[in-house]
């Protein structure tokens, strides 16, 4: 999953850089520009969302410490 996060928020980074160097470059077509915003959020959207951890930093503590502890007792 952090793969595909991680390919979205590169694909949205190359998209906001040409709508920054369109817009910077001087007079383009309004639709244009609302096509590469609209591209930009449609990548930054799903990245953003894949990113975001689904458990609270406690519960992972949590199973990790566990996994610790299991792992422990499997070698001693």
């Amino acid at each position: 999953m952090r793969i595909f996060s991680l390919l979205f928020a590169l694909i949205a980074l190359v998209v906001l850089a040409q709508l920054v160097l369109y817009v910077v470059r001087g007079p383009v077509d309004p639709i244009f520009v609302t096509v590469l915003a609209a591209g930009f959020l449609a990548c930054v959207a799903p990245a953003l969302y894949l990113l975001k951890p689904f458990e609270s930093r406690e519960a992972l503590r949590r199973r990790r410490e566990e996994r610790r502890r299991r792992r422990e007792g499997r070698g001693s």
